[in-house]
């Protein structure tokens, strides 16, 4: 089993961990140069020891019929002499149910036999620890292949852009595929509270489920598969983005595609908008074994109804099993994002983007493709992204960020909860 351990918000301390299907935040404490968001490392290992000795009692009462009905565990740490050697552990037991004193004394022995304690009392623990050995750039004529970077942000999503390796492709300069998640009736999980933007433009595209949008324009726009969602910040615009209750109720997975574009320099500043698109506007172009949509921009001969302020290319296929297709020729830079299925030409996995070199005829894999087609003429630099923010000089993302915290910017009037820009 390998657990993987990533920064979960550059320039935090803040770690995500992500362990099969389960992740978990660590964090320091703000006196230790932490933002107090999780459990520190210490806390986590004494952790691990005090839950494998619940959990242990819990199975070992099980199977020798001890009428066990709850066990809690306190731990208390002595780290005073860490630093010479010496780390101690003290842990209580409260033990409840219809116990003998000799159950409960045999049930205090076996909780010193829990794998975990005798791990660090017993085993000789041996750490070794090297380098990944680091990506090597693509040469030239060489297809890039971007693997994801799993948040947590309420819900898993899986980030593209920005990458080490290629921070935008065209005006494309953030891409997420959201879920696919589900939400507890009753209660405010994965929404996104209140937080600004300026410089750029979102397109929020869904494969499943629902979101609401609203906005410091007033808009209140339920966001539904198919639809696009266009919201040009400019100068500044705040939004939220919530679950509705209906799709909490019935348990509906939400899945898809948010994305950010840069707006050209000329329109950096320009006054903010939002355009809702319905999915009846975007007709699949069929082509044996594929369907095609167009949702910005120009490809396979179609025009997206959407208008945006430069060229670009944001299209959605579905290539059934085996099939193949001849994408179009084109002078802009394009990436293909494989969102479910695989591709056996380019090789391609679900979560991984490729960014084209060349002209491509794609083949399906056995179970399909289903992927997006993104991209647009290159945006000159410097080109600065930093939080929500897109800005030409690093004075305007310090101005937006200040403005925000400090109430100077634009905010939602009938909604309290805000994001503080870190």
């Amino acid at each position: 089993m390998t657990i993987f351990v990533s920064q979960h918000t550059a320039g935090q301390l803040r770690q995500t961990i992500q362990i099969h299907d389960h992740q978990i935040n660590a964090d320091l404490t703000q006196a230790a140069g932490g933002t107090d968001t999780g459990p520190d490392p210490h806390d986590l290992f004494d952790a691990a020891i005090a839950t494998c000795k619940a959990m242990t009692l819990q199975l070992y009462a099980k199977r020798k019929n001890i009428p066990l009905h709850e066990v809690k565990v306190a731990i208390e740490r002595d780290d005073s002499a860490e630093q010479k050697g010496l780390y101690q552990l003290h842990v209580s037991l409260e033990l409840t149910g219809d116990l003998t004193a000799e159950q409960r004394q045999q049930l205090l022995a076996i909780a010193d036999k829990c794998p975990i304690h005798k791990l660090v009392t017993q085993a000789d623990v041996q750490v070794h620890t090297s380098l990944k050995p680091e990506a090597l750039p693509a040469t030239a004529g060489e297809p890039l292949i971007i693997q994801p970077q799993q948040r947590d942000i309420g819900f898993i999503i899986r980030r593209l852009l920005p990458a080490k390796a290629q921070r935008r492709v065209g005006p494309f300069i953030f891409v997420d595929h959201m879920g696919p998640a589900t939400f507890a009736a009753g209660t405010t999980e994965g929404d996104v509270r209140q937080h600004p933007h300026i410089g750029l433009a979102t397109v929020t595209y869904l494969f499943s489920g629902a979101m609401y949008h609203s906005d410091t324009l007033g808009t209140r726009q339920r966001i539904e598969p198919g639809a696009i969602n266009l919201m040009r910040a400019g100068r500044g615009i705040a939004h939220s983005e919530r679950i509705p209750a209906d799709i909490r109720e019935q348990q509906l997975q939400v899945e898809g595609m948010q994305i950010w574009l840069v707006l050209p320099e000329d329109e950096a500043e320009s006054e903010p908008s939002f355009q809702h698109y319905p999915a009846a506007l975007f007709p699949a172009i069929q082509v044996p074994g594929s369907e095609i949509r167009v949702l910005l921009g120009e490809y396979f001969s179609q025009s997206s109804v959407v208008n945006f302020p430069s060229r670009c290319c944001y299209a959605e296929l579905k290539l059934d099993p085996c099939s193949s297709l001849a994408l179009p020729k084109s002078e802009q830079q394009l990436a293909i994002y494989l969102a479910k299925g695989s591709l056996k030409q380019p090789a391609l996995s679900a979560g991984q983007m490729l960014v084209m070199t060349e002209d491509l005829t794609v083949v399906a894999g056995d179970d399909g493709a289903h992927f997006m087609v993104l991209g647009g003429d290159q945006v000159p630099d410097p080109v600065l992204l930093n939080w929500n923010f897109v800005a030409r000089t690093p004075e305007r993302l310090a101005q937006a960020r200040d403005d925000w915290n400090s109430g100077q910017f634009p905010r939602l009037t009938d909604d309290a909860e805000w994001i503080p820009a870190p």
